[in-house]
C-alpha cells in the first residue's frame, strides 16, 4: 500500500533519454502523452540540432510549448554561473512549467564494432548532436569510447546474451565520468521467456555496475509513445533487476539534465572551456 501511495502522488519530472521514432510527425502525440506522464525532457534519436531547432519553431501548439536547453539558458547566460547553479535554475524553470513545457534534445547512437569506424563516425557528427551514445558488442570499442570526451553514454541491451562489460570498463567509465544507459523496455515484453532473459541479464549487469559504483541512467527507448513511462514508473520497473528504488532517483532526470546541459553549453559559440565563455 505504501508503494501505491507513492505512485499516485505527483510524479517527479523525468526524462525519456532515447525516443526512437521513425516518424517525427508523431511528436505531437508523444508530447501529449508526455504531458500526462509529466516527462519534461525528450531526447530524440537521429534528430540533429539544426532539425531540432526547425522543429521547435514550427511544431509547438497551444497545448504544449517546445524549447531547447539553450533557449532556457539564454536569459541567465549574461551572468557567469557554474554548472551546478545553472542546473538548479534550469531545473526550477522546467518544474514551474512542466505541465506544458517540453525540452527537445538531439541525440545520435553509434553502433560500431570497429574503433576506426567509430572514430570516423564521431568526426562526421561532431557538433551536430547534444547527446552521443555508443553501442557495441566489442569491449575494445567500448573501452576506447569510454575515453573519448564526445561520448556520453554506453548503451546496454538487456536482451544481449553477450555482455561486453567487465570491471575494467566500469573503472574507465567511472574515471571519465561516463554513464551506462540501461534500456528497460524488454522488461515489458509479452514473451515471458524473453522477458526472463532480460531480467536475468539485467540483474547480472546491475550487480557488476553496483559493485564498481559506476554511474548509470535508466530509459525505455520507446518506439511508440504508448511505451513511455515516467520516472516513478521506470524506477519501480527497475526493481525487477534488483535496482533499489532509493538508488535510482537521479537516474531518471537529474543525471540526464546535467549531461545535456553541459553539452548544450559546450556547443555555444561563446564556449571556451567548462566554466569559461567569451563575453561580447
Amino acid at each position: 500500500m505504501k508503494k501505491l501511495e507513492t505512485f499516485t502522488a505527483d510524479p517527479i519530472i523525468s526524462c525519456e533519454n532515447y525516443v526512437s521514432t521513425s516518424n517525427i510527425n508523431n511528436l505531437e502525440l508523444f508530447s501529449r502523452i508526455t504531458k500526462k506522464l509529466k516527462i519534461s525532457l525528450l531526447v530524440i534519436e537521429d534528430l540533429d540540432i539544426e532539425n531540432r531547432n526547425n522543429l521547435i519553431s514550427s511544431a509547438a501548439t497551444e497545448d504544449y510549448f517546445l524549447t531547447s536547453l539553450t533557449n532556457i539558458c539564454h536569459n541567465v547566460m549574461n551572468e557567469e554561473r557554474n554548472l551546478v547553479d545553472l542546473k538548479q535554475i534550469v531545473r526550477d524553470e522546467i518544474i514551474s512549467k512542466h505541465f506544458n513545457l517540453r525540452v527537445i534534445i538531439s541525440r545520435k547512437t553509434l553502433e560500431e564494432d570497429s574503433i576506426e569506424k567509430l572514430k570516423k563516425k564521431l568526426s562526421e557528427i561532431r557538433e551536430k548532436y547534444e547527446i552521443i551514445a555508443v553501442k557495441s558488442n566489442d569491449i575494445k570499442v567500448l573501452k576506447w569510447a569510454a575515453h573519448d570526451r564526445r561520448v556520453d553514454y554506453i548503451v546496454v541491451d538487456l536482451l544481449s546474451e553477450q555482455i561486453p562489460i567487465d570491471k575494467a570498463l566500469c573503472s574507465l567509465m567511472k574515471q571519465h565520468k561516463k554513464s551506462f544507459e540501461l534500456i528497460l523496455s524488454p522488461l515489458l515484453l509479452k514473451d515471458s521467456k524473453r522477458m526472463s532473459v532480460a531480467i536475468r541479464i539485467g540483474k547480472k549487469i546491475f550487480k557488476l555496475i553496483n559493485s564498481t559504483n559506476t554511474p548509470f541512467i535508466l530509459t525505455m527507448k520507446p518506439d511508440s509513445c504508448f511505451h513511455m513511462r515516467n520516472g516513478i514508473q521506470i524506477r519501480y520497473l527497475a526493481e525487477l533487476i534488483d535496482i533499489p528504488f532509493n538508488k535510482s532517483k537521479n537516474c531518471v532526470f537529474d543525471d540526464q539534465l546535467s549531461i545535456s546541459l553541459r553539452n548544450s553549453l559546450k556547443l555555444e559559440d561563446s564556449h571556451v572551456v567548462e566554466g569559461i565563455r567569451e563575453v561580447a
